[in-house]
């Protein structure tokens, strides 16, 4: 893996459980059970598909580390629709695009992450643009 691939996994892990209790929190004052559990399951799920996906090279990676993140929130998910929360409405747009996320939890961007996921996001973004771009 790539410096710059290192940094945006390490960033994304980072990033999960605390983007997760705080979106779950928006949700109501009470964790339901199970979730601090389906929290640590998302985040040793990413543990091993970042480095998968972005160990390989550019062109291998069929799928975007961001793309990675809004599918480690399946397992919160599970445990808030098991609880018995409400779906929140959504933007029809934004259903479309991520039909699983019932409770609005997936990030739009990296951006919503924080800062240090959203530099090495756009470094990485920057750095796979190039490799791509490059003449062969």
């Amino acid at each position: 893996m790539t410096p710059v691939a290192a940094e945006l996994c390490s960033s994304l892990l980072d990033a999960y459980v605390p983007y997760v209790r705080d979106r779950v929190a928006r949700l109501g004052p009470n964790s339901p059970p199970g979730l601090d559990a389906a929290i640590d399951k998302g985040r040793r799920w990413l543990e091993t598909a970042l480095p998968d996906l972005l160990g390989r090279p550019f062109p291998s990676q069929d799928r975007g580390p961001l793309e990675l993140f809004q599918e480690a929130l399946r397992f919160p998910t599970a445990v808030l629709e098991r609880a018995g929360y409400q779906a929140v409405p959504r933007d029809e747009l934004v259903a479309n695009a991520l039909p699983g996320d019932l409770f609005d939890l997936a990030p739009a961007s990296s951006h919503d992450l924080g800062e240090a996921a959203w530099s090495a996001h756009l470094a990485w973004g920057a750095s796979k643009a190039a490799a791509m771009t490059r003449p062969v």
